[in-house]
């Protein structure tokens, strides 16, 4: 999973619910670079004005079923 290649720290499992900043601890430098490897893992271009919303784990998976479709 890309969250724990960017936090190998973390331990426990990793829920939807899993809020990425709070929960988990991603800085903006983090989030950056998790969307940059989705992005290049699911060849999708993601607009950065659409990441405004995306807070959670499950907000990533929601976002990917979006732009995948």
């Amino acid at each position: 999973m890309i969250i724990r290649r960017l936090r190998p720290d973390l331990t426990g499992k990793i829920g939807d619910g899993d809020r990425l900043r709070d929960d988990l601890g991603l800085d903006s430098l983090h989030s950056m670079e998790l969307f940059s490897e989705v992005t290049e893992k699911y060849e999708v271009d993601i607009e950065v004005e659409h990441l405004q919303d995306v807070r959670t784990v499950g907000d990533v998976v929601s976002f990917l079923e979006t732009v995948l479709v």
